[in-house]
């Protein structure tokens, strides 16, 4: 079949048509590639945007996150610090604090007295306030002393049993650590093995017979005994057993006058009672 006209007509229509929207084809992508283009300016700024503010952020979270661990250290080391600041108190206060806390001074000073007492140990309170009182003390066996009494008087500090008490014998004693007219003792006989550890009982029983039995004429409150003891130690020990003959009997101390007014008391009741008697038989 030939082609007409007709046909010809309408073949070149359709090309020009093919050739305007090729043409209006390429005028989109002419105003596409700007709009391409655009949106890529836009996008950069839009990403440099972000960034700052994923930027601050980050810092901004870094910043919450210093704070919060600062806070919670200072939560977490704030007990602590009081206890430091407790245990620095507790330093400065001294033993008196300790003392208060596991007992009172004065519970420990009744404590003490009453175990002295129980050892059988004669005591004679000075006061009410149980830091002054006396003490019968005897001589020591196997040492010169043997045979003597003496009324001992103990006065306890405040700071007791953090430091050492007081002693001095009422009556005389000769011996090189012990003064002869006021009868003090060296404290630092007792004050260089002294320990709150020990008690009244350790006094009495251990300090006082050692230092009988070891005098120390190196540091001597009775210059003559230290020197009449190192010269010769037969005389000396012959004038200690003269000293308590003549100051450290019983009656010296007050014991054989109670023993002697106690039995009178038992003889004028026994008066009494044989006079009862007496008179009972004769009425009749």
């Amino acid at each position: 079949m030939m082609p007409t006209a007709i046909d010809g007509e309408a073949n070149c229509v359709n090309g020009a048509s093919t050739i305007v929207a090729m043409h209006i084809v390429c005028l989109h992508n002419g105003k596409t590639n700007k709009v391409v283009a655009i949106n890529g300016i836009a996008q950069k700024r839009l990403h440099k945007s972000l960034q700052s503010q994923l930027l601050s952020l980050s810092l901004s979270l870094s910043l919450s996150l210093s704070l919060s661990l600062s806070l919670s250290l200072s939560l977490s080391l704030s007990p602590l610090a009081k206890g430091n600041a407790k245990e620095e108190e507790k330093q400065r206060e001294g033993p008196n604090q300790h003392t208060k806390n596991m007992s009172s001074p004065s519970k420990r000073r009744e404590m003490d007295l009453m175990k002295l007492m129980m050892s059988d140990y004669k005591v004679e309170m000075i006061n009410d306030g149980m830091q002054e009182f006396y003490v019968h003390f005897h001589g020591p066996n196997d040492s010169p002393y043997h045979g003597g009494v003496w009324k001992v008087r103990v006065e306890l500090p405040d700071a007791y049993p953090y430091k050492s008490p007081s002693i001095g014998f009422v009556n005389k004693i000769y011996h090189p650590n012990v003064d002869e007219m006021s009868g003090s003792v060296c404290l630092d006989v007792i004050n260089q093995t002294w320990s709150p550890m020990f008690d009244l009982v350790n006094v009495f029983e251990v300090f006082l017979p050692q230092l009988l039995l070891y005098p120390n004429p190196s540091d001597p409150l009775n210059g003559e005994a230290a020197a009449l003891m190192m010269r010769d130690r037969a005389s000396y020990e012959q004038r200690v057993k003269e000293y308590c003959e003549k100051y450290a009997k019983p009656e010296d101390i007050g014991e054989a006058t109670e023993e002697k007014s106690s039995d009178e008391e038992m003889s004028e009741d026994e008066y009494d009672s044989s006079d009862e008697q007496m008179a009972g038989k004769a009425d009749p």
